[in-house]
């Protein structure tokens, strides 16, 4: 009997040691940026978060540094050519860009770089000056829309296709301050924003595909300073954000019928983050935890 007893507890012992530790639920510190910043830009190039530009409490900042999701770890990456904060960042898989943005002196830009083989190259010139715009890698072109430019608020939707920017129509309404996300495989979505100060947030979702643009519904959060990524099954979903009464935690998403959906709150609320996806895990980075310029070096992972 003993020897039954011994065995069973002994298939028992093994059976609970090959169990997956379950993940861990909401998201997740990681090791801390190597500057504050708010106001930046982040893309995934090589498996690695490029976070690029923003504004440290000194202003305007050209630093680049990168993201290993795999080691936890951050490195310095190349410099931009010149500091720009309120950019637009994405990867296509080969190349890392950088679109629009405020130059030192506040003034938007119509200039684009983008990084092969860690050196910056200009690439085709927006058609407008554009800062606080949103930028997404849909699979096959990269999709910029909304910002602000020399005659105010925009709501133009580009996409670059043969070297060239061609405008595809314009956003339910136009703003600023909003997200952009992509599912890689055609559908692009730009998500909340505002049209000038913290109390003109909007909660509007918007839908590219093709030459298609439409409204595809709301997040229950209206927001402006948000940063924005694709989960599946939930559409693009939006993270962080600022208003009149503080910045937000709340990550809410819509799918490309207009459902929606949440996901848990951030550990820290922030503004002026950067976001992205790297092997199925959703990672936000730096920001603001106060509204206007306040800085940060949070690093939080959430599994989708």
């Amino acid at each position: 009997m003993r020897h039954l007893i011994a065995a069973a507890l002994l298939l028992t012992a093994t059976a609970c040691a090959s169990e997956p530790e379950p993940a861990p639920e909401g998201w997740q510190q990681k090791a801390a940026a190597p500057s504050k910043r708010t106001e930046v830009g982040a893309g995934v190039l090589d498996a690695r978060i490029w976070v690029a530009g923003g504004l440290t409490e000194s202003g305007a900042s050209a630093e680049v540094t990168v993201y290993d999701p795999a080691a936890d770890r951050w490195e310095d990456g190349p410099n931009l050519p010149e500091p720009r904060h309120h950019t637009a960042v994405a990867g296509d898989g080969e190349r890392l860009w950088v679109v629009g943005g405020y130059t030192s002196d506040n003034e938007p830009s119509d200039t684009v770089w983008m990084i092969e083989k860690d050196a910056w190259t200009s690439g085709p010139a927006l058609p407008e000056p554009r800062a606080a715009g949103a930028l997404a890698w849909d699979g096959a072109r990269l999709v910029y829309a909304g910002g602000a430019g020399p005659q105010g608020l925009a709501g133009d939707v580009f996409v670059l296709q043969d070297e060239q920017w061609q405008r595809i129509g314009g956003l339910s309404t136009p703003r600023e301050h909003l997200a952009a996300a992509s599912d890689g495989d055609g559908t692009s979505w730009f998500l909340a924003g505002r049209t000038a100060g913290l109390d003109t947030n909007l909660a509007d979702v918007d839908v590219v595909t093709g030459t298609d643009v439409h409204k595809a519904g709301e997040v229950p959060t209206p927001r402006g300073g948000v940063a924005g990524f694709h989960a599946p099954g939930r559409g693009g979903c939006v993270a962080g954000g600022e208003g009149t009464g503080g910045t937000f935690d709340e990550v809410e998403c819509v799918d490309a019928d207009g459902n929606g959906s949440s996901l848990p709150g951030l550990r820290r609320s922030r503004h002026g983050l950067g976001a992205a996806v790297v092997d199925g895990v959703a990672y936000t980075l730096l920001g603001g935890p106060e509204p206007g310029l306040s800085v940060a070096d949070d690093v939080e992972a959430l599994p989708l």
